[in-house]
């Protein structure tokens, strides 16, 4: 007979017919053990029970991860695709984005409080001139009628359009000849068109942040800005 027939075969009678049934396995196996070692060995049972024994090497299957976000395109391949500029590639005309002007001018007006924009403070006498100058800087250009009054580039100035698009370092804008330009920030001053020809002047230096910054930035009072 081969070691592992006899390591299968079934315990003689005579030790197993001495031994109680009991419901509990873990004190039936003590019991059994208790009756067929010698006495110097059932002292270390306990310690011995509270053993793990690993036959076979044990691995956890791990799921492989489902990648379910989509392709998106890279920056390089939207910038071949103009995918990023606002009217590339399309027959824009100003007459076209006049209604986003009328739009710009009611926004404004909530931010203002729904208050003519004849009670803008025109010095800084007024108490309310830092607090109206700090929501207008802050205010979001999209849809908004500028004209360049003066620019380090003289072929900047006098054009005038509006706002199609508004990022941190240049304006977008659809001019009255339907023809879109960017305009840089940092090196023009900027007239802003209101209602009841209301102007105001800004410095395109103070502008150069991104819309969603400048909504939240805190902008300090400069009284000289270098054009």
């Amino acid at each position: 007979m081969s070691s592992y027939a006899k390591l299968c075969s079934p315990l003689p009678e005579h030790l197993t017919n001495a031994i109680a049934i009991c419901e509990n396995k873990d004190q039936y196996i003590v019991n059994f053990l208790q009756k067929t070692l010698p006495s110097s060995d059932c002292k270390s049972i306990p310690e011995e029970m509270r053993k793990t024994f690993i036959f076979d090497k044990f691995k956890v299957k791990h799921k492989p991860k489902i990648n379910n976000r989509g392709k998106f395109l890279s920056v390089k391949k939207r910038l071949r695709l103009g995918l990023s500029q606002v009217g590339h590639g399309s027959n824009m005309k100003y007459s076209d984005v006049l209604p986003l002007n009328q739009l710009w001018l009611k926004y404004m007006k909530e931010m203002l409080g729904n208050k003519p924009f004849t009670s803008i403070p025109k010095n800084s006498t007024d108490p309310n001139w830092e607090n109206i100058n700090q929501q207008l800087v802050k205010a979001d250009f999209h849809g908004a009628k500028i004209s360049i009054i003066r620019s380090r580039c003289p072929s900047l100035t006098g054009l005038k359009g509006i706002v199609i698009q508004d990022t941190k370092n240049t304006f977008r804008i659809c001019g009255t000849d339907n023809v879109i330009r960017t305009i840089p920030k940092d090196i023009v001053t900027i007239h802003i068109h209101l209602d009841n020809g209301v102007i105001l002047k800004s410095f395109g230096r103070q502008l150069c942040v991104r819309p969603v910054e400048r909504m939240v930035k805190k902008f300090k009072n400069t009284r000289i800005v270098q054009l």
